[in-house]
């Protein structure tokens, strides 16, 4: 996103980023409530700021903008160089001074676009409608129906332990939980567990004795961004949570009261 009350300045960006891969100009605007306004309903991970801007300068939008997405890359551009211990005091990743060249603008997009990239989690999961587990963008095809909705039931424990019973019960309700009918849920963790270390997830599923649960570091999602309460994922959520599953309508109820407080 780019905000500069200066249109030559931001298409001088905008002509840069076209020649480089994977780098997407998601808005324009010359004033900062407006790009505010696009980033609460919009994803945005790299902003260029000029700070002299009228209403909300660019410093304190950059400071709404961190609250929004804590891992935001963002850097200022002014004419000056009276800002750049406030600029960077506020978490700003660098600071460019006007005029700039177009090497400087380039090296400025590249940059950004590593930083961003070494930020994002590789598995990303969606929660809010059907469920799905993404790998670097591809959706995950796994090894079967309730091998999959395992992993469902881990992912909307957040970190918690899920234990045998506790899976058995949701997974294959109405059967008795007896040790023959135990091992198919045995075997379904068996495969889920290969499977994660077949595509490179070895780390995520964590067991100890009858109890397992998701090491939440490894992977981001939509519900734990509700629960941080980032803007977009709060807009996002529209009264729907993993509709593949009746046990998840426990987790619906309590994210519509959220909502509703927010």
């Amino acid at each position: 996103m780019l905000v500069d009350d200066e249109l030559w300045a931001m298409d001088k960006f905008e002509i840069e980023a076209a020649a480089i891969p994977d780098i997407e100009i998601v808005g324009k605007f010359d004033r900062s409530d407006e790009a505010l306004r696009f980033a609460e309903k919009n994803r945005v991970d790299f902003a260029l700021l000029d700070v002299e801007m009228p209403g909300m300068n660019g410093l304190e939008l950059g400071r709404a903008l961190k609250e929004l997405y804590p891992d935001i890359v963002i850097r200022f551009v002014s004419g000056y160089d009276q800002y750049v211990v406030e600029a960077l005091h506020d978490g700003a990743d660098y600071y460019l001074t006007k005029p700039y060249t177009s090497q400087q603008v380039s090296d400025t997009l590249i940059r950004a676009k590593l930083l961003s990239k070494r930020q994002e989690k590789p598995v990303f999961i969606r929660t809010f409608g059907t469920f799905e587990v993404f790998v670097d963008g591809k959706v995950v095809i796994f090894p079967g129906p309730k091998v999959k909705e395992i992993f469902a039931l881990l992912v909307d424990k957040n970190g918690g332990g899920l234990t045998s019973e506790e899976a058995f019960a949701c997974i294959w309700e109405g059967k008795e939980y007896t040790d023959t009918n135990l091992s198919l849920y045995r075997s379904a963790v068996r495969r889920l567990a290969d499977f994660l270390d077949s595509i490179g997830l070895s780390g995520l599923l964590i067991t100890e004795k009858n109890v397992r649960w998701l090491n939440t570091e490894l992977y981001d999602s939509d519900y734990n961004r509700f629960l941080a309460g980032d803007v977009r994922a709060i807009n996002e959520f529209q009264g729907e949570y993993m509709t593949d599953y009746s046990w998840g309508e426990s987790t619906l109820g309590r994210l519509c009261r959220m909502k509703d407080e927010k």
